[in-house]
């Protein structure tokens, strides 16, 4: 690890100079290495990790956007105020919607479309298929009804 701190030092001080557009990634030096890449402001784009084959992406809010392994990827989608507003799986086919309080609204996966539903309080007061038949239904404790 002193070597990876080390090789990163040592770039830094050649983007300061103006010498070019530096390098702002580095790779772990242990078996489960980790490698992350930067853009010039410093801000992480990307985490790749050889143990397990995934990558993961950040936009420059530094939010996780999207992820790849083997099984499959996730993308997230966020609105102009930085709410998760969707998150969508090619592993499960899985699509997931957010609302405006960053509670899931809604889901689309292989075997259908559903819908949540909350009271003013924000507690989930039950979900609903995609021809508008209920599914579940809580009472005002949270509780399965």
């Amino acid at each position: 690890m002193k070597h990876s701190i080390l090789i990163l030092f040592l770039l830094l001080p050649l983007a300061a100079m103006g010498q070019g557009k530096p390098d702002y990634s580095w790779q772990s030096m242990g078996a489960n290495g980790t490698k992350r890449d930067y853009d010039a402001q410093g801000r992480q784009l990307g985490r790749s990790e050889t143990s397990n084959g995934s990558t993961r992406y950040y936009d420059s809010q530094g939010r996780n956007v999207g992820r790849a392994e083997t099984n499959g990827s996730t993308t997230r989608q966020y609105d102009a105020q930085g709410r998760q507003e969707g998150r969508s799986e090619t592993s499960g086919n899985t699509t997931r919607y957010y609302d405006a309080q960053g509670r899931q609204s809604g889901r689309s996966d292989v075997s259908g479309d559903t819908t949540r539903h909350y009271d003013a309080q924000g507690r989930m007061t039950g979900r609903s298929d995609v021809s508008g038949d209920t599914i579940r239904n809580y009472d005002a404790q949270g509780r399965l009804t």
